[in-house]
């Protein structure tokens, strides 16, 4: 009698076990599965911009204009061509920038006076010279007069105090620029971080890619915020896939920090930014849209000290259809 009980027994662990195999294994109730994904590292990371401390723009880093032509200092659109970051924080105010203009090496000319007719000076070259054998004191009026425009043409040229050095005669063909950026005292202790320059994942070259930077800092403008799980299934394995007990599809969407705000597509600190710099911006993906859900996929294991995140595909809804949502 005691082997039968003990045989029916086994039948009925059997039998769970058999059920519990069927219906693919261990469970999780979808709010303990939001909470195991909002406690993940990878979901609590930020997003975040880099701001380099200098940046070195060669002649045709911004394309012909007064800038590298007669030494200019950049305007807010240009620096937003170069690295859209920098212009952003400048527009704002959060960061200054002194702008360095040099001389291109082997593009040095000596442009002609304004008040001089080269085309009448051809005309009277020869009458000119003969003058000139014949008429000694005008020769040396000549002369004086070359002396005083040589003086007039070594006065400095006359720049925005902006840039500097101060270019010099002879004068350059191009200029080249490097600007240095010093961000405000109210986000160096609270929102920036150290750039290690050695994170090859995240962006740093942002708008023209034939500009030198020099690592500054890395700023988190936004953080993922849960909205809520759509469903909790099965994981079906594949080949040489990891072993895993769950996929969780959920929604979120991004929150901007303080100082993040001017980058976020929604604000009105973005939106009164110059059309030039807000498509520079978007073009370099530094910016978030904190309007958009995102529907993201979220792999759970099972393991002795509780369920873990495995993966999250952040990409999986955003060619499916959302009519489900």
């Amino acid at each position: 009698m005691l082997h039968s009980v003990l045989t029916a027994r086994r039948l009925a662990v059997l039998a769970q076990l058999a059920a519990v195999a069927a219906c693919g294994g261990p469970k999780i109730s979808r709010k303990d599965a939001g909470g195991v994904i909002q406690g993940d590292q990878t979901f609590k990371s930020s997003k975040y911009v880099y701001l380099p401390r200098t940046v070195a723009i060669p002649a045709d880093g911004i394309g012909l204009s007064a800038a590298t032509r007669e030494g200019e200092a950049l305007t807010i659109i240009q620096i937003a061509s170069v690295d859209p970051v920098v212009a952003v924080l400048r527009a704002r105010g959060e960061v200054t920038i002194e702008d360095f203009v040099s001389a291109v090496p082997g593009s040095i000319v000596i442009p002609p006076p304004a008040d001089e007719d080269t085309t009448s000076k051809k005309d009277s070259t020869a009458a000119n010279d003969s003058a000139a054998t014949k008429d000694t004191s005008r020769f040396e009026t000549t002369r004086r007069n070359d002396s005083a425009r040589a003086a007039q043409l070594a006065k400095p040229k006359k720049l925005d105090s902006y840039t500097s050095p101060l270019p010099v005669p002879p004068f350059a063909q191009q200029w080249v620029h490097t600007l240095r950026m010093t961000p405000h005292p109210r986000i160096m202790t609270a929102d920036l971080g150290p750039d290690d320059g050695e994170d090859s994942d995240a962006p740093r070259n942002y708008g023209a890619n034939n500009v030198s930077r020099t690592p500054g800092w890395m700023l988190a403008v936004g953080g993922r915020e849960f909205v809520r799980v759509l469903e909790v299934g099965d994981y079906a394995r594949g080949l040489g896939a990891a072993k895993a007990d769950a996929v969780v599809d959920f929604l979120w969407r991004w929150k901007s920090t303080k100082i993040g705000t001017p980058f976020d597509v929604e604000s009105a600190e973005f939106q009164s930014l110059p059309r030039e710099v807000q498509q520079s911006a978007l073009s370099g993906a530094v910016t978030i849209d904190t309007s958009v859900l995102h529907w993201s996929r979220a792999t759970l294991v099972r393991e002795p000290t509780g369920w873990h995140v495995l993966s999250i595909d952040w990409a999986y809804g955003d060619n499916k259809p959302h009519d489900r949502w």
